[in-house]
């Protein structure tokens, strides 16, 4: 066994996979019926946080605040769901 992929890829895919197999059909059905909620909180996540953020950091790059890796970085963690982007900051 290769442990770089066991432990990281295969580990992580079959984590997420039980996960979801405990999930209820409950659940879903009440996710489905705020589609139009859940669509927006992921278009505001995802879209306008990370385009703030994204202006944001090519501002403070621009003006030598921060350099320009940290500036990705900063891209990079708010294009992240927060679950991983949370478990980046923990590790």
């Amino acid at each position: 066994l290769a442990p770089k992929i066991t432990a990281t890829w295969i580990a992580v895919v079959f984590i997420f996979v039980l996960a979801g197999l405990g999930l209820k059909t409950e659940e879903f059905k009440k996710a489905f019926k705020r589609m139009y909620f859940n669509a927006f909180v992921q278009c505001f996540n995802f879209g306008v946080v990370s385009s703030i953020v994204f202006g944001f950091s090519r501002l403070l790059a621009s003006t030598n605040v921060i350099t320009k890796s940290l500036a990705d970085g900063m891209v990079v963690c708010s294009s992240l769901p927060l679950t991983i982007n949370m478990v980046l900051v923990l590790t």
